[in-house]
């Protein structure tokens, strides 16, 4: 039989609540002539090692006029509101369907969750609805941890040259790799990172690596930096998650910055057994009432010593740093002394 595993969500759902879901069913359900094939967005095929086939959702164009949002995708007009919804789901599902009917698949299951309130369920197995966060949420919002198999990625080293050559410098000498995220929608603290002279104060330490990324599509998390001046200070733009997952491997620290929300990108590290400093504001840690839940007073959007315990058990975990301990003082030595 062909199962085909569509995801057109949020980075973050798919790497807690899809991509461990698909490991946990291959395993326990998989038979040796089965096919599995997985649609998603680029580049990920590095983390689906369970893949015989990967469809990348991006040569669809309903695709990346969409903005991703859970276990789905939505368009918005220019004021924000919703416009399109199922509808729009089902374009890129017949997208998908078409693509596997010409490549002469048969005896097709489709495993896709196209709105809010559906889930699907194969063999014991949960896809969608769920959430990715701690035990202080109400049900639908928690992580549920059996329903994943967690596993370290493999880094694509085959990389490393590039980047060198790009660069100019020795990825296999110790480096600092920086790395930040903002959204202009899902804004639940309003503050703004100056962190430039933070970044200098760590680059005469060691030689700081400050990755961009931008995945092109529609309101998606981008990670930019001010064009700092400094000769220990390194700036590149790589849009795969092979050339990323290349540069985190081979840091000495990874010190990541986030906007607006606990961003996705935080998760990448820990996943490849590599540690990260999350730099974000006091907001982004501390239980808060959500503008979205207001009835889920005590909350938090950063759950880390859950996540820690119960998904990252292979190497590499999350240290926050409160953004105000950076912004409230010009001697960054004791900061910089923890993280090295």
């Amino acid at each position: 039989m062909t199962y085909v595993f569509i995801f057109t969500g949020e980075f973050g759902y798919e790497l807690l609540s899809w991509n461990g879901v698909i490991r946990k069913w291959c395993l326990e359900n998989k038979k040796e002539n089965d096919t599995i094939i997985i649609c998603s967005r680029p580049g990920l095929e590095l983390v689906y090692e369970m893949a015989d086939y990967y469809i990348d959702l991006s040569e669809i164009e309903a695709y990346n006029n969409c903005v991703a949002d859970c276990y789905w995708s939505i368009i918005r007009d220019e004021n924000g509101k919703v416009i399109r919804h199922h509808q729009y789901q089902q374009d890129i599902f017949l997208s998908v369907q078409q693509s596997i009917e010409e490549s002469g698949f048969t005896n097709v299951k489709y495993i896709y969750t196209p709105n809010p309130d559906q889930v699907e369920y194969l063999d014991g197995c949960e896809f969608g609805k769920c959430g990715i966060y701690g035990p202080e949420r109400k049900p639908h919002g928690r992580l549920n941890v059996p329903n994943n198999v967690y596993k370290k990625f493999t880094a694509d080293l085959s990389k490393q040259k590039m980047i060198e050559d790009k660069l100019g410098i020795s990825l296999d000498e110790p480096f600092i790799l920086c790395q930040s995220g903002a959204r202009s929608i899902v804004q639940r603290d309003k503050t703004i990172l100056d962190i430039d002279d933070f970044i200098i104060a760590m680059s005469k330490e060691l030689p700081v690596i400050c990755l961009g990324f931008d995945t092109g599509k529609f309101l998606d998390s981008k990670s930019t930096f001010n064009n700092i001046e400094s000769k220990n200070i390194y700036h590149c733009n790589l849009s795969t998650l092979q050339e990323q997952s290349c540069l985190i491997a081979k840091a000495k620290h990874c010190v990541f910055f986030t906007e607006g929300d606990f961003r996705s990108h935080m998760y990448l590290p820990p996943f490849f057994g590599k540690s990260v400093t999350a730099v974000a504001s006091r907001a982004m840690f501390e239980p808060t009432i959500s503008d979205h839940v207001a009835t889920e007073p005590g909350k938090t959007n950063a759950p880390l010593d859950f996540w820690n315990e119960h998904v990252w058990n292979f190497g590499g975990k999350i240290t926050p740093l409160y953004y105000e301990k950076i912004s409230g003082t010009n001697d960054y030595t004791d900061i910089i002394k923890a993280i090295l």
